[in-house]
This record gives structure tokens, C-alpha cells and sequence, in this order.
């Protein structure tokens, strides 16, 4: 069996050093990209239900043809799942929200909530 080179290791843990930096930097770009929020955008079965402000508290229940249900509230300056009949729940389990960038949705009911700094303007997805 043949022993590996000093040379072989040390260039690995570079590169495993390099992509953990790289990790690290890009986590922390969202994060200052995410602003604190005034409205609620709400998108069921891809059309826009409407645009709330996050300083009004109000509960919304959305029932589709399906049987499936969310209930959305909007509570102290945050927006939340506070209940739906999908299966996984991901959605409920979700941390309520007051900053963009971090949408909650509910694939199996084609709900999305995500909140952004005024009506006009579109904020930088997450992911992008």
C-alpha cells in the first residue's frame, strides 16, 4: 500500500480550506443583503393574493379546490404558517418572518409568503 505524499494532504486541506471560506463568505453576503421588511406579498397558485403591511396584525385562510389549507398571520411585525393540512409541515416549521430574502412556502398548496421592502420592488432570492 503506498504511504501518501506530505505534498498529496496539504494540497487537500487547501482546497477543502478554500471551499469552506468561500461557504462562509457567500453566508455572510446574504445576510447583509437581507433587509427588515414592510409588507407581505402573498402568492397562491401563482397569482398574487395581495400585499400586506407587516404592521397590521390579520390572520388570511386560503382553502383550495384540493382540500388543502394554510392559514397565514401576520403578528407583532412577523409573518408565519401558523397551520396547513400538507404533509411534511415544512412550511409551519418555518421561523416567522420580518426580512426579505427567506420566503416561506407551501409546495403542496402553491402558497408562497415572502416579504419584501415596499410593493414596487423585488428582492434578491436566497438562493441567486
Amino acid at each position: 500500500m503506498e504511504a501518501k505524499s506530505p505534498k498529496s494532504t496539504k494540497f487537500w486541506l487547501l482546497i477543502i480550506g478554500a471551499v469552506l471560506v468561500v461557504a462562509v463568505a457567500g453566508l455572510l453576503v446574504i445576510q447583509a443583503l437581507r433587509e427588515e421588511g414592510a409588507q407581505v406579498v402573498i402568492t397562491w397558485n401563482g397569482e398574487v393574493d395581495g400585499t400586506y403591511s407587516l404592521k397590521e396584525d390579520r390572520t388570511f385562510v386560503f382553502e383550495g379546490e384540493n382540500g388543502g389549507y394554510n392559514v397565514v398571520t401576520i403578528e407583532d411585525g412577523f409573518v408565519f404558517m401558523e397551520e396547513a393540512n400538507c404533509p411534511d409541515q415544512i412550511c409551519v416549521k418555518h421561523k416567522p418572518l420580518n426580512q426579505t430574502a427567506d420566503p416561506i412556502v407551501c409546495l403542496p398548496n402553491s402558497l408562497v409568503v415572502e416579504v419584501i421592502t415596499n410593493e414596487t420592488e423585488n428582492q434578491l432570492d436566497g438562493v441567486s
